[in-house]
């Protein structure tokens, strides 16, 4: 699938790793994943903000795979972090686990998660046709 990334010249250009937006073709497959955060796979939640992000990205590929899919069919990810001092080691593990790929992407700063444990939270859209 041909995911058209939308970054008009008349608009800012994006300040990192995104798109402003992604155009999506016709009889594409949606999947919505929900928020995943930095536990593994037995239960166990990361003790560091880095990897928190890192385990809360593989959980998100981990629902990409069980659907076919992978990270270059990602078109949105919305980040929450419960202290603005994560944003760059979330930023780090993004561009790490997002290579090329560049979905539109928003990153919140919020005062807390479901659990205080959790210090990010990832969720995303993804399409493949």
């Amino acid at each position: 699938m041909t995911l058209i990334m939308r970054n008009p010249a008349t608009a800012a250009p994006p300040t990192g790793m995104y798109s402003h937006g992604i155009e999506v073709p016709p009889q594409a497959r949606w999947l919505y994943i929900t928020g995943q955060v930095g536990i593994d796979a037995e239960g166990r939640t990361a003790t560091t903000i880095e990897e928190q992000c890192r385990l809360a990205f593989w959980n998100v590929e981990q629902v990409l795979a069980s659907a076919g899919m992978g990270i270059a069919d990602l078109v949105r990810v919305n980040a929450y972090l419960i202290d603005p001092r994560y944003i760059e080691p979330y930023r780090v593990a993004r561009d790490a686990i997002l290579g090329d790929a560049r979905p539109a992407s928003t990153v919140l700063v919020v005062s807390m998660l479901a659990l205080p444990e959790f210090w990010v939270e990832i969720e995303a859209v993804a399409a493949k046709v």
